[in-house]
């Protein structure tokens, strides 16, 4: 599962680090990230993990 994750100055790719991690996503552990000008693309195979990381995104 694929998922976007908008950045901006504040939440940006580090503070997006910090929130997979409390979600228990771990780069490069459990899930890919690629960044592009405003947004992260996350793809994890734990579904439910990355579901609840981007509603509390």
């Amino acid at each position: 599962m694929t998922v976007t994750f908008p950045l901006t100055e504040k939440r940006n790719a580090d503070e997006l680090l910090k929130h997979l991690i409390q979600h228990n996503l771990s780069y490069p552990g459990n899930c890919a990230v690629s960044l592009k000008v405003h947004v992260a693309l996350v793809t994890s195979s734990l579904t439910f993990a990355l579901s609840t990381a981007r509603t509390a995104w």
